[in-house]
């Protein structure tokens, strides 16, 4: 059952930093590229607190989701570690 978590999280962790990594290029691309086409100060200055809220959330997401992946992984690991040890004895 160990392994099937662990894997369960590596999975996650890696399709939660893959699908953040994709946003956030596509985000930032669409961006420069309106900001690009239009030339207006005023429109520049409307969207980039947005954006940069949406790139920190992205970036939040793409880095943090990994790593608390990583911290349960570690806890599942050492859980089970100690689960079989205690086991061992009553065999």
């Amino acid at each position: 059952m160990g392994t099937t978590i662990v894997d369960f999280l590596g999975s996650l962790a890696g399709t939660a930093f893959r699908l953040a990594a994709i946003c956030f290029v596509l985000v930032n691309s669409i961006a420069i590229a309106a900001f690009a086409l239009s030339r207006s100060r005023r429109f520049v200055d409307a969207w980039t607190r947005r954006i940069v809220t949406i790139d920190a959330i992205l970036l939040g997401a793409g880095l943090g989701v990994p790593l608390l992946a990583g911290a349960a992984k570690l806890g599942v690991k050492m859980l089970a570690g100690m689960g079989g040890g205690v086991l061992s004895l009553f065999k």
